[in-house]
């Protein structure tokens, strides 16, 4: 069977990166696949003829799939679609009319229709590959957020979860780390704690597979209820997952998923966790990049 050629555009932010590359690597896994990236972000999109599209993405051919995420990207993905020939995939709710493309991905949060073309997945679609196996009971990962659009952001409240779940489990060595929206000088105070059980880690001293291996071996994870990428990272990687509390600021997409995510069983509530033991597994495995390559390749696979 002839390879598949797939163009992929990217805005270069590292979620909508992270959506497509969980994806193109789960469907690589299935079929075989000649794969052309452009970063609009750094290498910008020219409005040409079909020739001068091949060109920006060093091709020769022309494109069986489009596959893009994030809003910069839909209209080169359209123009792509119409000029270069080739499937157009979505990822997220576009700011387009659903009918102008071939296949969309969008979380259950963003209301997708009942379309044979609209794929509902579970939260937002990442590159994490689940492990179920050899996990290590003594280990485990606190991750913390920040100020944010949808959750009220109390730093002392965080801090005191975090120094409950440390002290409810004292044979647990608990690694923390923060992100780039949380307030300066959060982790400093957690180091304060002078609990024997915790290790700090800013964002900044971690590397680009950093999140992914560490969530492969932990027993455990707690994520702040507002980082949602990292809550359902945390997830698809197999790691029992609980949820740091936050008070919702108002009722948004944001926050409907995070009830969603408690309601399936997929993670635990702070409030009704027992923190003696071990987080709880989520009800059912979540992988939704390789949920998502199925569906594709069964819509249009024949390409």
């Amino acid at each position: 069977m002839a390879a598949l050629q797939v163009w992929v555009l990217t805005d270069g932010r590292l979620g909508h990166l992270n959506q497509l590359k969980g994806l193109v690597a789960r469907l690589q896994a299935k079929r075989a696949l000649a794969v052309s990236w452009l970063n609009i972000a750094e290498q910008g999109f020219s409005y040409t003829g079909r020739a001068g599209l091949q060109a920006q993405f060093g091709c020769e051919q022309s494109p069986d799939w489009i596959i893009g995420a994030g809003s910069r990207t839909h209209l080169p993905l359209l123009w792509l679609k119409w000029l270069a020939g080739g499937k157009a995939l979505v990822l997220m709710r576009p700011s387009w009319p659903l009918f102008l493309f071939d296949a969309v991905c969008m979380p259950r949060h963003d209301s997708p229709p009942n379309r044979q073309n609209v794929l509902a997945t579970e939260g937002v679609m990442n590159h994490i590959v689940p492990v179920t196996e050899g996990r290590n009971s003594a280990q485990g990962l606190i991750l913390l957020g920040g100020i944010n659009k949808h959750f009220v952001w109390d730093s002392e409240a965080v801090l005191a979860q975090v120094q409950q779940i440390a002290a409810a489990s004292p044979g647990v060595a608990w690694l923390v780390s923060d992100s780039p929206r949380t307030p300066v000088g959060l982790l400093a105070k957690v180091a304060e704690l002078d609990m024997v059980n915790i290790e700090t880690i800013a964002y900044q001293q971690t590397g680009s597979g950093w999140l992914q291996a560490n969530l492969a071996v932990v027993g455990q994870a707690w994520v702040s209820c507002d980082s949602v990428s990292m809550v359902y990272e945390s997830i698809s990687s197999g790691a029992p997952t609980g949820l740091l509390a936050l008070s919702p600021l108002r009722e948004s997409r944001v926050t409907k998923s995070m009830g969603q995510v408690l309601a399936a069983s997929l993670a635990s509530g702070f409030a009704t966790a027992n923190l003696h033991q071990v987080l709880p597994s989520a009800a059912y495995p979540l992988w939704e990049a390789d949920r998502a390559a199925d569906w594709l390749l069964k819509l249009h696979g024949s390409v």
